[in-house]
């Protein structure tokens, strides 16, 4: 490769930002390092030492100090001995006597007044010198393709020759000024040419000005990501969350886990479940099992849902009915918002210019909560065959609450009666037992035959209601119906999510756990692991609890020990799994 002239240095002051002095000084530092010359001139004229010029140097004192050492005649060992030899050195005469270690060959004295006093020189020994030398090389074995030319105190190498050709590990002010403006037009080419601001920096741009990648107050960011890297994120999180595993309990429990310390402090209080959200939500079997394997009482009846099954009683509540028609908003039946109103389970009875009753029996409790359509028609409550309590209807559409309250601890019967005109619609009742001063509460909170989706067609009576009932804990059990009608993925998820929202909505600081369902007797696509799946991930997503009934139980269907009261819902036996593990999760200190 041919040679390019050395440039004639051009006289400007230190330090200089001209690359014929930044080429200039580069050469000389060669020279320094490679030039068997003693000396060499920077730019301004000064001479200096090359690396054989400091070893000649040091030739040059040992010489000399050899040579002076001859006429004297006389060495010494020690500083004692010479100066016991005072006599025979001359007032303002110096000598040397061998140093002590190994930092110098001899130490310079002089006769100051009789007494012997350092100089401050000293004769270098030979290991001194290749020390001294040493502080100016690079120390350690080297490539002749990759050679340090410089090195700092700690070991870092800033300039080195890598094949000959000049590196570094970066320019520092000055060279940045010369590269900066040796081809403005040049690198202005390869730079965003718009305002930007040291908060939001793009690090790339695209031929049609667009940013996909950036820095946003020194953190990375980006428009989005490829196929490749979605599927890697996705495949590590799904390590981390597929794990088959039976519950998942990391969601928000402080609202929960607080008044279960008031309850266990003494304090009067009702920590208060429900649980939903399909027929084994709307059954009492699960219920009732939480219920037994916490104590076997429970403080208020709760929720009392518009539900006349028979394996739905709870606290021997029952409901008659008479000339109201049944609004059930799932996929079964209605499958259609509710003209007139629903409960948070889906269920409602109205009717329209009609005479009719719904007659609860059995209620236990000291206060009552009526919830019901704020529609144009009238009606009367009546306990216990006493005095009625008249509600009129002022037409706004919305869910209304009547309470009452001072009734006596015992069973009551509660009926209510539509007047024939106008619209009525009765969405549930909540009852409360000031009896029992505190204790734990469980509302089966369900619906029969219901996928999580159809919980869209009746989703914004949920708040105004469940609002009322101060949940601690809600158990989502769904799955079964979407898995054996095949409804997918992407409903099923929909549906959990908006249920989610809205009893979040209604009880800020409620704690959820999402319940996947065993594996019934029941066919459908996706596999019904897809769905636990599913579930797992919104729990994460969330930050609810989870348990999975899908993992807890065998992954085929088996009643060989009367786990299930029939095809598609479990028995009293089957239940206590699932209460042990809410026990075990959620109640042990």
């Amino acid at each position: 490769m041919a040679q390019v002239p050395l440039p004639t240095p051009t006289g400007n002051d230190v330090p200089s930002t001209d690359i014929r002095d930044a080429v200039y000084a580069g050469a000389m530092l060669d020279k320094v390092v490679t030039s068997t010359e003693l000396t060499y001139k920077d730019r301004l004229g000064g001479e200096h030492y090359t690396v054989d010029g400091i070893k000649a140097e040091g030739d040059k004192v040992v010489e000399e100090t050899r040579q002076n050492l001859i006429p004297l005649s006389r060495q010494y060992m020690t500083l004692a001995e010479a100066q016991a030899d005072i006599a025979n050195i001359p007032d303002g005469a110096t000598t040397y006597y061998r140093s002590p270690d190994d930092s110098a060959l001899a130490i310079e004295v002089i006769n100051n007044g009789g007494t012997l006093e350092a100089t401050g020189r000293e004769m270098p020994s030979t290991a001194t010198i290749d020390a001294k030398i040493n502080e100016k090389l690079p120390s350690g074995d080297y490539l002749p393709s990759f050679f340090p030319v410089m090195y700092d105190k700690k070991g870092n190498v800033p300039i080195w020759l890598d094949e000959s050709r000049l590196d570094a590990a970066g320019l520092g002010p000055s060279l940045q000024n010369v590269v900066k403006s040796t081809s403005d037009v040049l690198i202005q080419s390869y730079l965003n040419q718009n305002d930007l601001t040291p908060d939001y920096f793009p690090l790339y741009i695209d031929s049609n000005g667009n940013v996909p990648i950036w820095m946003d107050q020194s953190r990375l960011d980006a428009a989005g990501l490829g196929p490749v890297l979605q599927q890697k994120i996705y495949d590590f999180i799904s390590d981390k969350i597929n794990i088959p595993d039976s519950s998942f309990i990391e969601g928000d429990q402080y609202k929960f886990t607080f008044k279960k310390g008031r309850l266990a402090a003494g304090q009067s209080v009702s920590l208060n479940f429900g649980v939903g959200i399909d027929s084994w939500g709307e059954r009492s079997t699960i219920p009732q099992a939480i219920i037994n394997i916490l104590g076997g009482v429970f403080k208020d009846p709760g929720w009392i849902n518009c539900s006349t099954r028979s394996d739905g009683v709870m606290a021997g509540i029952t409901l008659t009915v008479n000339n109201f028609t049944k609004y059930d908003g799932d996929n079964e039946n209605n499958n259609a918002p509710p003209q007139y109103g629903a409960g948070p389970d889906g269920n409602a009875y109205y009717n329209v210019n009609s005479i009719g009753t719904l007659t609860w029996s059995n209620v236990t409790a000291t206060d009552l909560s009526l919830f019901y359509y704020d529609g144009t028609g009238s009606f009367t409550i009546t306990i216990d065959g006493g005095s009625p309590f008249t509600i009129t209807g002022a037409n706004t559409s919305t869910a209304k609450k009547y309470d009452i309250a001072g009734l006596s601890a015992t069973a009551h019967t509660v009926v209510i009666t539509s007047s024939g005109s106008g619209v009525v619609s009765i969405l549930g009742m909540y009852g409360k037992n000031s009896a029992k001063s505190s204790g734990i509460t469980v509302s089966r909170m369900g619906n029969g035959g219901a996928m999580a989706s159809d919980y869209l067609n009746w989703k914004d009576w949920i708040s105004p209601i469940v609002s009322s009932f101060d949940l601690d804990l809600f158990f989502m059990i769904v799955g079964t119906n979407d898995f054996r009608k095949s409804a997918g993925i992407a409903e099923y998820v929909n549906g959990l999510q908006v249920v989610i929202d809205k009893y979040k909505e209604a009880t800020p600081g409620i704690c959820i756990c999402l319940v996947s369902p065993a594996q019934s007797n029941a066919a459908g696509s996706p596999a019904l692991s897809e769905y636990d799946k599913a579930m797992r991930e919104l729990a994460v997503k969330n930050n609810v609890n989870m348990i999975s009934l899908y993992q807890l139980f065998p992954k085929t269907y088996d009643n060989s020990g009367g786990a299930w009261v029939d095809s598609l819902h479990l028995s009293s036996l089957g239940a206590y799994i699932l209460a042990r593990k809410i026990k075990d999760k959620f109640m042990q200190e």
